[in-house]
């Protein structure tokens, strides 16, 4: 399935860009995967956007986002919208589109555009990896592990009614705790997969449906951590670099795969933003 946002300035001009991917970002930022480096008023990363298939698109705003997002004039911080809906960021409207349509003049991908997103390399590169102090470890070359597997299997001795009743403790306890909303999806997925085993077939549906509301909030609460600790390490804000990547490793500690080097870097930059967040307490 193809997926387009398109953007609409108030002068009427529109510009296209392909949805490529689990998840892009919307900003100023070269780095961005829609990137709009002369709108003054987007933030560097303003919105996530995740495609979720014939589902629509799920969306989150940046906490620090100077300029509001609305739609419909009424605010929006996150949430899923359908395709051919949108909202709006001050004089800009977007739309999110599974259509392929032809777009007014003033499209395409302009050289500035370009050359902004070359730059953006650069900047990506400064950013985790150079400082006053020296250089910070690099995360070149790393992907964020995924932190669901398709499906679920029901285990020996489990039974639907207990494992649903044991997901939605854990996720009563995710506000606390990211690893609890990563193991409430698991557990939903495993509720619904011994409810089908036991022929149960309406609170498997009732079982997945609730594991997909859970999955969609804590992949993007994930996508927005990311977030912020890119912009931490830009301004190199110890303190929040500190707490950032210690909240993603809780994210992805249910991931099997022991050895990650993303999951790595993350330590290592944790432990070196704490050592420069102290020096700088002293």
């Amino acid at each position: 399935m193809e997926c387009f946002v398109e953007i609409t300035r108030a002068d009427g001009t529109s510009e296209r860009f392909p949805l490529e991917g689990d998840q892009i970002t919307l900003g100023r930022s070269g780095t961005a995967g829609v990137s709009l480096p002369a709108e003054s008023q987007l933030e560097l990363e303003h919105v996530l956007l995740a495609p979720r298939g014939r589902q629509g698109c799920w969306i989150s705003i940046a906490g620090d986002a100077g300029t509001p997002v609305t739609r419909k004039g009424k605010p929006l911080a996150n949430g899923m919208l359908k395709w051919e809906s949108g909202f709006e960021i001050g004089s800009l409207k977007i739309k999110l589109t599974a259509k392929r349509t032809t777009v007014k003049a003033g499209g395409g991908t302009s050289p500035l555009l370009i050359i902004a997103l070359v730059a953006g390399v650069g900047f990506l590169a400064w950013t985790f990896l150079s400082d006053s102090e020296g250089m910070m470890p690099s995360a070149e070359g790393m992907e964020a592990p995924p932190l669901f597997a398709e499906g679920g299997s029901c285990p020996a001795g489990g039974s639907g009614q207990m494992l649903e009743a044991q997901a939605d403790s854990r996720g009563d306890r995710y506000p606390y705790d990211p690893r609890d909303g990563v193991l409430a999806v698991q557990l939903f997925r495993q509720a619904a997969a011994c409810y089908r085993a036991e022929s149960h077939e309406p609170e498997a549906t009732r079982a997945n449906r609730i594991g997909d509301e859970v999955q969609n909030q804590v992949e993007a609460d994930y996508a927005a951590r990311r977030l912020r600790l890119h912009h931490a390490l830009a301004s190199a804000r110890w303190a929040d670099v500190e707490r950032d990547a210690s909240a993603l490793l809780a994210f992805v500690d249910q991931v099997s795969e022991t050895e990650n080097p993303w999951k790595e870097w993350l330590t290592r930059i944790r432990r070196e933003a704490a050592a420069r967040a102290a020096k700088e307490a002293r």
